[in-house]
């Protein structure tokens, strides 16, 4: 075989060195894409293709043609060191006289190879020209993958330092998606997050789904903290499902997408999991800082809510700072305030709850919640989808949440917070709200107790109509403050007759009749008391002459035609006004005297 002239040699080795130290700013295939157009010269040679070997990827890719026109060669090719590479490895239809050359010195590793297209002319032997193309390539790839190498380090040092200087989850993720969209503009990215994020939608951020059969590489992924790749079902696209891990967990996985054909070097992969294991551990701070802040928020919280609850509040008061606190914290659509009496089976709605609860289509729910609570012995629910889990219990929510109140291990009621959304309580808010609740339970059932006894103090026992004290301290605030008022006094007529006649039972029964029509007559701000025996009185705040007339009219005609059995009253009427203040017990007088005109004229009316 003829062999290379030693300054055909000399000219090429020139050449190339040309090439590498040029001042033009040469790209790395254009430095491969000029090398191989002397080479096809400089042999006289049909075709030449270079073709280096990717060890991290272990293919051959072609990096150079020169030639009139490709004629078949292959743009790359899978490829084992231990594999002798043939013309017809590269060439879909090389000519007998075609060589491949290896690009290397005797005992060392190939780094790649030279097809040079004979075309049918005899090609002269040239080993030693495919050796000093070798060392050139050897040089190029290390300075270009230097330079490569510096890039990133720079790049990465500028990511890291931004990452870890901020303690912002949003923060740490537009700096991460942000670096790799300089660096890799040409892929596409997306980042499958753990945990529910509440940030900006600029950043291309997914919910990572555990469902193997959906989305199965990105899951492994982060269940082994390994890097992933999965092919597209066209071969078009590799997807790269690179885990975000942080020192004590994962925190997501990055997705990385890009097209089949585009090369990916071992030095792009250390590049981008390097960076999002700093990405990761930026997170782990990041939540940390947000957990800690969280906990201080929520102790904080849960101190002044306690602090606020133990303040002597009245029942009322305190479940709408309650309902206030669930509302402005958790956002429930709907909340619930049910109080337990024994074996009730749905329980006392507190006022405070909202209106879904006082609807009659509740019933079967409050019934069921009942049950269950007692059944579990007061253990919390948390529960994301109520539907799916409980469909035979009519309940147009979801998300569900049910915290138990109890105080001495006795079920006293529970608290629930109801929203139409899956999924729509985290559990972090689960836990806060249960804490919640535990440390309000007393307060909640103090209130109870309290109000309870000042009703036992104020309220008559048998009516349950106001006790004379409590009207008489009424009185006296109203007449100092208001600008007129009414006040009628009724007695059963003859009742002592009903007494001896039925008994003291049907006796007393009947007076909580008469209470009960009484209630039902009065105006929201009016007082009803029972004055002493069959005795009661109604003040009536604000009143007029001519609506305390009204108010007694009508006492006396719904009594007449309601009771069982019937009896009548007489009411004695004494109004007041801004010119005449009269003191309490003036007042009383007035509207007795009356009462005693009622009863001489025949009973059955009102005298004023």
């Amino acid at each position: 075989m003829e062999r290379l002239t030693d300054s055909n040699l000399e000219q090429a080795k020139l050449y190339f060195y040309q090439l590498l130290v040029s001042r033009e700013s040469y790209s790395y295939r254009e430095i491969f894409a000029l090398m191989t157009e002397n080479m096809k010269n400089l042999l006289q040679a049909d075709s030449v293709a270079l073709y280096i070997y990717d060890e991290w990827q272990q293919r051959l890719e072609r990096v150079s043609y020169a030639g009139p026109r490709q004629r078949g060669f292959r743009l790359s090719i899978d490829y084992i060191h231990q594999y002798v590479c043939m013309p017809d490895m590269l060439r879909e239809f090389p000519h007998v006289l075609d060589k491949v050359l290896p690009l290397q010195h005797p005992n060392e590793s190939v780094i790649g190879f030279l097809y040079v297209g004979g075309g049918g002319e005899k090609i002269p032997d040239c080993r030693e020209l495919a050796w000093e193309i070798g060392n050139c390539v050897t040089h190029l790839i290390r300075t270009y993958q230097a330079k490569e190498d510096e890039q990133h380090t720079a790049h990465l040092y500028e990511a890291t330092t931004n990452l870890h200087a901020s303690i912002d989850m949003h923060d740490v993720l537009r700096v991460l998606i942000t670096t790799l969209q300089r660096t890799y503009p040409q892929f596409a990215y997306a980042l499958l997050l753990a945990q529910d994020y509440h940030g900006d939608t600029d950043l291309p951020i997914k919910n990572l789904i555990y469902d193997y059969s959906v989305h199965e590489a990105s899951t492994r992924a982060y269940m082994t903290g390994e890097v992933q790749i999965e092919e597209s079902a066209k071969g078009q696209v590799i997807n790269r499902y690179v885990p975000l891990n942080g020192k004590q967990g994962i925190y997501g996985v990055l997705h990385v997408s890009m097209p089949a054909a585009m090369k990916y070097t071992k030095v792009d992969h250390s590049f981008i999991t390097k960076l999002a294991d700093s990405a990761g551990n930026a997170l782990e701070n990041a939540r940390l800082y947000q957990h800690s802040k969280k906990l201080i928020s929520d102790l904080q919280l849960i101190n002044e809510t306690s602090k606020k609850m133990n303040a002597n509040l009245r029942l009322s008061d305190t479940i709408t700072l309650m309902h206030q606190q669930i509302r402005d914290t958790f956002g429930g659509e709907e909340i619930g305030f049910i109080l337990y009496r024994g074996d009730q089976d749905a329980g006392d709605i507190l006022n405070g709850s909202t209106g879904f609860f006082s609807e009659p289509n509740s019933r079967i729910f409050l019934e069921w919640i009942a049950r269950h609570c007692r059944d579990a012995q007061g253990e919390a629910m948390f529960i994301s989808n109520f539907q799916e889990r409980y469909p035979d219990v009519p309940l147009p929510y979801r998300s569900l949440l049910v915290i138990p109140m109890v105080r001495s291990e006795q079920l006293q009621g529970v608290v629930l917070a109801l929203h139409r959304n899956p999924s729509f309580f985290t559990f972090e808010s689960f836990r806060l709200i249960e804490s919640l609740v535990q440390h309000s339970s007393l307060s909640i059932v103090n209130s109870m107790l309290r109000e309870r006894l000042e009703n036992l103090v104020i309220t008559d026992y048998l009516t349950n109509l106001f006790s004379r004290s409590y009207l008489d301290e009424r009185m006296h605030a109203h007449i100092r403050e208001d600008a007129q008022g009414g006040f009628i006094l009724i007695d059963v007529d003859d009742f002592k007759k009903v007494n001896d006649t039925y008994g003291h039972n049907t006796g007393d029964y009947l007076l909580i009749q008469v209470a009960n029509l009484i209630k039902d007559l009065l105006g929201p701000s009016d007082v009803a008391a029972r004055w002493g025996g069959e005795e009661l009185a109604i003040y009536l705040p604000h009143a007029s002459y001519e609506q305390t007339i009204m108010k007694a009219e009508r006492i006396v005609q719904s009594v007449a035609g309601s009771t069982r059995p019937a009896v009548t009253v007489s009411c004695g009427v004494s109004t007041w006004t801004a010119a005449d203040r009269p003191a309490v017990h003036n007042l009383f007088s007035r509207a007795d005297r009356k009462l005693y005109d009622a009863k001489r004229l025949g009973k059955n009316r009102y005298c004023i």
